[in-house]
């Protein structure tokens, strides 16, 4: 007998995984797990997300209009003001994004830690893609990429204090942001960056924060690698 960390919900068959997100579940105590025998009897209920799915899409109606009716506005203002630089595209794409990451994060049957991983791992992209679309200064390589892994290593801190009974769940995300710290310096030293400081703090930090969670928590970090890839 299971229990998702993500819905709260008790999983009678036991299954790795919860059919409703997808999440890593955990095991439940002898206790609670004749606790949900006695409440739930033949099986737990699911929740019921016909009234949260209505409120959500509205809510992503009301966003698409506001971005609509913004980028029509900035598209105006970037015509009479500065005809010679279309910025508004980049407040466009900007806009794009946002909007498909939010389908994304209300939409798809993922966990927590896939779905900020992902987030920020398209964030990069489109910091580089701006980066090269005004004139390829080199500064999101140089600050704004390494900036957005250092973010992701203190929301990483963050969500596994706030969730000590499930923090190895984070690892994998953890893992992601080494790599794409270790490919960060890989480009920087490729096209010759003029300045490398923040993407060795971010390698540093990255790769010390990564070895310090398998080494004191070698078993669960195991464990929960292994679960995600089925070995």
């Amino acid at each position: 007998m299971t229990r998702c960390p993500q819905c709260r919900t008790t999983l009678l068959q036991g299954t790795d995984t919860c059919p409703l997100c997808h999440c890593v579940t955990e095991e439940l105590t002898e206790g609670e797990q004749e606790s949900a025998r006695m409440r739930y009897g033949g099986g737990a209920p699911y929740p019921n997300a016909r009234r949260r799915q209505r409120l959500i899409h509205l809510w992503l109606r009301i966003i698409l209009f506001a971005f609509i009716s913004s980028e029509a506005i900035l598209i105006v203002i970037n015509h009479y003001t500065t005809p010679h630089v279309w910025w508004s595209a980049i407040t466009g794409a900007s806009f794009v994004y946002g909007y498909l990451f939010l389908l994304y994060w209300v939409r798809r049957d993922s966990g927590f830690a896939a779905k900020v991983g992902l987030q920020m791992l398209f964030t990069m992209i489109l910091l580089w893609l701006i980066d090269r679309f005004t004139g390829d200064y080199g500064w999101a390589l140089t600050w704004a990429i390494p900036g957005v892994i250092l973010f992701g290593d203190g929301m990483v801190f963050f969500l596994m204090m706030l969730n000590r009974s499930r923090w190895f769940s984070y690892t994998l995300l953890l893992l992601v942001l080494g790599v794409c710290s270790a490919l960060i310096i890989v480009l920087d030293i490729v096209l010759k960056s003029k300045s490398i400081l923040l993407p060795i703090i971010c390698v540093v930090v990255t790769g010390l924060y990564l070895i310090g969670t398998v080494l004191f928590g070698e078993r669960a970090v195991s464990r929960e690698l292994g679960r995600r890839f089925h070995v």
